[in-house]
């Protein structure tokens, strides 16, 4: 009976071993996709040289430090989910294993992706490039989410899940959006003739945030109404 109980506890030391070096490396990844996007945040040697170019300079960095900052809030919302994704678990599987990997590769093309756009220099193609790995991203964060909520519930602690579905709701909500914005995005692209004006097309995020924030509101306030009851 003691070695069965032995057995049973190394079993249990040995996941949670692999899961924490699975967050571990997730981490890593993480970690250097925000670094190398700051790396990217520099002033060419001939600038530095030059004093009097130094403020032109900076002022040709704000795009690059918008891009930065936009991918760093990104990329930290879904590290946060991630935490709280991994919380849940008390085991692993290759399903778990394979989904994670897949969030982190999308992850990886940030800096690629935020250096684009930063050196667009009014073209659109990066940042349907930029737009594209967002929607990507949180297509993989949906599908692990999902995997630890619905499809696999054994590898995670029996715990109430309703906060983590009205996440998954969440991610729902903004896959659809992202999806159709991007489509309104590129129609609008191609309708406006003036080359000019064309980047006024990314004002349809705009209306998509709108939307998004309504809609989570009616869902809170439904959810909130149907614990009431």
């Amino acid at each position: 009976m003691n070695e069965q109980q032995n057995e049973e506890i190394r079993e249990e030391i040995k996941k949670e071993f692999q899961l924490e070096r699975m967050v571990l490396f997730s981490d890593a990844v993480f970690a250097i996709v925000i670094t190398l996007m700051a790396i990217e945040i520099k002033i060419p040697e001939a600038e530095l040289e030059s004093g009097k170019n130094l403020g032109h300079a900076l002022i040709h960095l704000l795009p690059t430090i918008l891009a930065y900052i936009v991918s760093f809030g990104f990329i930290g919302m879904i590290w946060y989910q991630h935490l709280n994704m991994f919380a849940m678990l008390k085991d692993y599987d290759k399903g778990l294993i394979f989904r994670n990997l897949l969030l982190l590769f999308f992850i990886g093309l940030f800096p690629f992706s935020a250096t684009l756009i930063s050196h667009s220099k009014g073209q659109m193609v990066p940042f349907f490039i930029y737009l594209g790995i967002i929607l990507l991203c949180t297509v993989a964060q949906y599908l692990l989410y999902h995997y630890i909520i619905f499809k696999k519930p054994l590898i995670r602690l029996n715990i109430d899940t309703s906060v983590h579905e009205l996440e998954l709701y969440k991610r729902k909500v903004s896959l659809i959006g992202l999806s159709v914005g991007g489509v309104l995005i590129f129609i609008t692209y191609q309708l406006i003739p003036d080359p000019n004006m064309k980047s006024l097309s990314t004002l349809w995020m705009a209306g998509f945030a709108l939307i998004f924030s309504i809609i989570m509101k009616r869902k809170k306030a439904k959810n909130q109404k149907l614990n009431a009851n």
